[in-house]
């Protein structure tokens, strides 16, 4: 479909990116502050070896300061800042909202547990049906261990336990748990014995177990017992912690939208912090698990309150990188790009940044500072499952992006004729209000592995490219991630930024790429 053009005018040279600002958007769980953004500086800046040159002042690991942070609102956090590296400084800040999600009612768990279990079989995605299949199963052996126990409960208290635990028959299960237990608290008080410490503890806790039904003769109420406290382990240090800031912030619920408002309005003034410092060329936004959700949202808010739309009207340089843009968009092919189209698109996307981030308002004014946030870059997304944990179904998730609720990468068309950008009768020509990755660059980090083994990689995550899914303008990045002595590919999804090679061997592909993707000394695409 044909589009109109308007006559390009050339570009001024960019100013240098003399200053940056990288915001970390944790994932769901018991987060502690300040707890996640070490790691991705360690990664990003202080021993990541694309920063190198030739007689720096800074060599590895590179210094950094922690200072005050005056933007994110926490006393708690603090803003990890470099030293000046080829003419550039990274500040580091931590969007944290583990404590306004602490609080998840069960009944909210409850709720959104029960619409994941009850949904169409033909609802979820191919990759999501095998954990789908296995929640179903666990709640099954939950609902049954737990009549059980309760049906055997008279024949329980009528048991002599007492006798039977402390009769020569048990003794061998005493030896055993004894030993294990031994195993693990030893090299906790006696330094010496600290290279036990290289058992795994999990193997050693099952031990125990097995010590423990041993003693009572592997009773069966026994064991359900075990079965069920096992059970009841895993709902509180994992589903609760986990899923329950999950149920809160994607289910909007009555119950939820406080919290869910509370989340998005402390993002909101870090994001408007920064964008209103004139201090800050760029902004990259780099979002972890749940947090990857939060950041999604974040950043379509944001664009329509301080983006180039009719509140805040593009200048003529803008809107002939927009032009380019939606010109070359026009000319792709509508379903998938291949790795050298998205190279191009994410090129023209960064001439639109660059056009707008050169409007910087002065500090204190009233008006807005242009646009400075560069790329996002998700890590382990929960996106890839949209249909199924963001919206009602796949149906549901198609209509919700073709009406501009979900922004994607190529934005929707604003009409037949026109792309991102459209005449206001008012303003004149501006960018639609879900146009933001027109100029936000995505890169998604994931390590799925289609098997039924759904707990080898990371089975959160996976690709967001794609007409079916959020655009082909997407930058999928697909790694493998190992980790340990031998190379263990068990649930990845928290090692995105950690560094899992052995000592003196060259970094894991996984951080070059995460490396790469955020591009702490991006000057051009």
């Amino acid at each position: 479909m044909a589009r109109t053009t308007r006559k390009r005018t050339a570009a001024p040279k960019p100013e240098p990116i003399r200053r940056q600002a990288i915001v970390i958007v944790h994932g769901q769980g018991e987060q502690r502050p300040m707890g996640t953004i070490r790691d991705f500086v360690h990664a990003l800046w202080q021993d990541n070896p694309q920063l190198d040159t030739p007689d720096e002042a800074y060599p590895r690991p590179r210094p950094i300061w922690i200072v005050p942070d005056d933007k994110s609102g926490l006393y708690e956090l603090q803003r990890i800042t470099t030293p000046e590296h080829n003419g550039r400084r990274t500040d580091f800040f931590e969007l944290y909202y583990a404590d306004l999600l602490n609080a998840t009612p069960m009944r909210n768990l409850w709720r959104w547990i029960r619409r994941l279990l009850w949904i169409d079989p033909a609802q979820v995605p191919r990759h999501m049906r095998w954990p789908w299949v296995v929640f179903w199963l666990l709640t099954v052996l939950a609902v049954i261990s737990a009549l059980a126990a309760i049906l055997a409960l008279p024949q329980v208290l009528d048991t002599p336990w007492f006798d039977r635990f402390v009769s020569p028959d048990a003794w061998r299960g005493h030896v055993i748990s004894i030993t294990a237990l031994a195993l693990i608290l030893l090299p906790k008080f006696f330094t010496p014995l600290s290279f036990i410490k290289r058992l795994p503890r999990q193997m050693l806790v099952f031990v125990v177990a097995i010590g423990i039904l041993d003693s009572f003769g592997w009773n069966g109420h026994v064991a359900n017992l075990m079965l069920l406290g096992t059970l009841a382990y895993l709902a509180a240090t994992l589903l609760l912690p986990y899923f329950g800031d999950a149920a809160s912030y994607l289910s909007a619920q009555t119950e939820t939208v406080q919290s869910r408002q509370g989340v998005r309005n402390r993002g909101l003034a870090l994001l408007k912090a920064l964008h209103e410092d004139p201090e800050y060329d760029r902004i990259v936004v780099v979002a972890h698990s749940l947090g990857s959700v939060l950041a999604y949202d974040l950043l379509h808010i944001l664009w329509r309150e301080v983006g180039p739309t009719k509140d805040n009207p593009p200048g003529p340089d803008a809107l002939a990188a927009f032009s380019a843009l939606d010109d070359f968009v026009s000319n792709a092919p509508s379903q998938a790009w291949n790795s050298e189209q998205i190279a191009q698109y994410q090129a023209l996307q960064w001439k639109v940044y660059e056009a707008l981030r050169l409007r910087k308002g002065q500090a204190g004014s009233e008006s807005q500072s242009g646009w400075k946030i560069s790329d996002l870059v998700t890590l382990g997304s929960p996106l890839s499952s949209a249909e199924f944990l963001v919206t009602d179904g796949s149906a549901d998730f198609t209509r919700m992006k073709t009406e501009r609720v979900l922004p994607t990468s190529p934005p929707q068309a604003y009409d037949e004729t026109r792309g991102t950008i459209y005449p206001d009768p008012q303003k004149g020509p501006v960018a639609h209000h879900a146009a933001v990755f027109s100029v936000v660059r995505w890169t998604n980090l994931f390590d799925r592995i289609e098997s039924p083994l759904f707990l080898l990689g990371d089975a959160i995550s996976g690709p967001l490219s794609g007409a079916d899914r959020f655009g082909p303008g997407i930058s999928d990045r697909k790694v493998e991630i190992t980790w340990g002595r031998l190379g263990w590919r068990l649930f990845t999804h928290n090692f995105y930024w950690t560094d899992t090679s052995p000592a003196d061997e060259p970094p894991a592909d996984h951080i070059t790429v995460f490396r790469d993707a955020v591009g702490l000394e991006r000057s051009a695409p």
